[in-house]
């Protein structure tokens, strides 16, 4: 079952290094759009694709 978006803000508010992660990858996220000036749906789709592969 997945998670909530009211579960997932929960999560990242009362762990420190999940907000410490959150925060570095948004702040990638932005850095990424501002240096390449994509559009939000090709950084979405950037982070979808990444999504199954930061193990590797």
């Amino acid at each position: 079952m997945p998670f909530t978006d009211k579960q997932m803000i929960a999560a990242i508010e009362a762990n420190v290094d999940v907000k410490d992660c959150f925060k570095k990858i948004s702040d990638a996220c932005r850095e990424l759009k501002s240096k390449t000036g994509c559009p939000n749906d090709d950084v979405d789709q950037f982070l979808e694709f990444v999504i199954g592969k930061w193990e590797n």
